[in-house]
C-alpha cells in the first residue's frame, strides 16, 4: 500500500511539473481579437442560428473591428470586413495568402492536391 501511494504522489509531482514547462514554453502568437471560443467547436456557436451569416459577421466586426479572429472548428480564420485593409493584403501581402488550406480530404479527393483549385502557389 506504501509502494502504491508514494508512486501515485511522485507521478502527480511528475505531471504537474511537466505541465508548467509545457505551458510555460508554448509560443503565445498575438492574434486580432474575437469572439471567445469552445475548446472542439471554436466560434461556430457565434454563427450558427443567428440568422443570415453576412448580418451575424458584420454585427460581429462592429463589436471586434474591422480584422477579427474566428475559430471554426480546428481550422483559424482571420477575417477582414474593411475594403482599404483587404486591398492592401491582396496588392502588397499577396504571396502570404496565395495557398489554400490542405485538409486530409482534399489531399485524398485531388490527388495530394494537385488539382487546380488545390494546388500550392509555387512554380509547376
Amino acid at each position: 500500500m506504501y509502494f502504491s501511494l508514494v508512486t501515485i504522489v511522485y507521478l502527480l509531482l511528475f505531471s504537474s511539473l511537466l505541465f508548467i514547462l509545457v505551458s510555460k514554453t508554448k509560443k503565445q502568437i498575438k492574434l486580432p481579437p474575437g469572439p471567445w471560443r469552445l475548446p472542439f467547436t471554436g466560434s461556430l456557436h457565434h454563427l450558427i442560428g443567428r440568422g443570415l451569416r453576412h448580418r451575424t459577421l458584420s454585427n460581429l466586426a462592429q463589436r471586434y473591428g474591422s480584422v477579427m479572429y474566428l475559430q471554426l472548428g480546428k481550422i483559424p480564420v482571420v477575417i477582414i470586413s474593411s475594403p482599404t485593409i483587404a486591398k492592401e493584403l491582396l496588392t502588397t501581402h499577396d504571396l502570404a495568402f496565395s495557398d489554400r488550406p490542405q485538409s486530409t480530404s482534399t489531399n485524398i479527393i485531388f490527388y495530394n492536391n494537385k488539382d487546380i483549385a488545390f494546388s500550392p502557389h509555387d512554380n509547376y
